[in-house]
């Protein structure tokens, strides 16, 4: 069986989640990676609204923060400081309740990783210079 690391006790296991939903989340994680924030927003807003139903309210929180996340890099492509501001703010309390990662995903790094688009969006003359490809939410896989 492969199992997502890091992922926070007390939450979800990966293998709760349905076909669909891990589907879903893994091909967002992909799109996210390959720098289509868009497309990864799109496929995680099933996920999202599939646990809305079914999860803890963190889970719940935890993919929109995540949907937040490539929201804002979008907006950051897109030069948009208001996109940035609003999704930073919205972001940071989704994500509240998952300290180390979900599902893989290593929320603590993506937290750090996402502050300087942040800070520079924030300047009074944004500088738009940094790479939104980078950022990355590939977590670890292990077997157990």
């Amino acid at each position: 069986m492969i199992r997502p690391l890091p992922h926070d006790t007390g939450l979800i296991e990966w293998e709760s989640l349905s076909e669909a939903q891990r589907s879903m989340f893994t091909e967002g994680c992909q799109l996210f990676d390959e720098g289509s924030f868009w497309h990864a927003h799109e496929s995680w807003e099933e996920l999202w609204k599939s646990l809305k139903h079914t999860s803890s309210k963190i889970e719940v929180d935890a993919v929109q923060g995540i949907i937040q996340s490539a929201a804002l890099l979008y907006n950051y492509d897109r030069n948009k400081v208001r996109g940035v501001v609003n999704m930073a703010s919205k972001l940071m309390v989704r994500l509240r309740g998952v300290e180390h990662g979900i599902w893989g995903v290593d929320i603590a790094a993506l937290r750090i990783e996402l502050i300087p688009f942040i800070a520079d969006a924030a300047e009074a003359e944004p500088g738009w210079s940094l790479t939104t490809g980078e950022v990355s939410l590939q977590g670890g896989w292990i077997r157990s």
